[in-house]
Parts: structure tokens; sequence; C-alpha cells
């Protein structure tokens, strides 16, 4: 009887936690920014589509929310990377210094931003579930806008 309430416990929790494990597409995400690029519209906006999953769990999933989040952020970073490499084969050691400061302070200062943002929530009556689940969503806003802007800059380069 145990170890059949485990187990059902178990694939209820795995059916909780698949949209948790939604993963950024940045072949999508990249696609997406092409469109804004040539129609001159916010490519930010190519951050909340990669987000959608993540931000409408529903209320009482804040946690969930929050791995999605975590998750999407580990995505940027991996894009981000990505991005660089990409970049070193068409720019030399100055440009790249340029582009690494670029991405480290884009990201440090939207950061700065979550911790304030954190602080305040904090001395309101939410739910310290819910501020975990709005923190990661502006710690994984920072770095797909980090990735927009230099996707953006990198243009140039072509």
């Amino acid at each position: 009887m145990t170890f059949r309430m485990g187990a059902v416990c178990a694939v209820c929790l795995a059916a909780f936690m698949t949209p948790a494990t939604a993963e950024v597409s940045i072949e999508a995400v990249d696609t997406c920014l092409e469109q804004a690029f040539t129609a001159g519209t916010n490519p930010n906006e190519c951050v909340d589509q990669a987000h959608q999953t993540c931000g409408t769990m529903p209320e009482d999933m804040h946690s969930a929310s929050a791995l999605c989040f975590t998750k999407a952020r580990e995505d940027w970073g991996a894009g981000i990377a990505a991005q660089m490499d990409a970049l070193k084969a068409k720019a030399d050691d100055k440009i790249m210094s340029i582009a690494g400061i670029e991405v480290k302070y884009d990201i440090l200062s939207s950061l700065l931003q979550c911790d304030r943002m954190e602080e305040l929530n904090r001395l309101s009556d939410q739910s310290g579930e819910l501020i975990l689940r709005q923190k990661a969503g502006c710690e994984s806003t920072a770095s797909g806008l980090a990735y927009v802007r230099l996707v953006w800059r990198s243009r140039s380069l072509k």
C-alpha cells in the first residue's frame, strides 16, 4: 500500500513538473528577434514569449513557476555563451572584451533591480513562494534581455 501510494505521488509530481522544465528555444527566440529587427518592433517581446510557459502557471504553482524560470535563465546563459562563441569567429579581441563587459553589466544592473524588487516585496504581505517566483522571473528576464542586446549589437558584425 505504501509503495503504491508513493508511485501515485511520483506520477502526480512528474505531471506537475513537466511544464516547469520547459526550455527556452534559442532558435525560436532568434527567429522572433530577426522578425522584430526586420519589422522594427520591440525585440524584448521575444523574451516575454519565451517565458510564457513559466509566467502563465497557476497561482498555486509558485514553486514550479520559479523552477521553470530558473531553467529558462540557464537556457539564456547557454544562449549567451553560444552567441559569444559565434562572435569570437568574426571579432577581434578588443570587440570580444567589449561584448563581455557589456553582457556582464547588462546582467548585473538588471539583477540589482531584481534584488531591490525582492526587498520591497518582502515588506509586503506577499507569500515567500510568490516573492521567489517573481525574483526568478526577474532574473531570467535579466538574462533574456542581455541575450537580446548581445544579438542586437552583434548584428553589425555580420
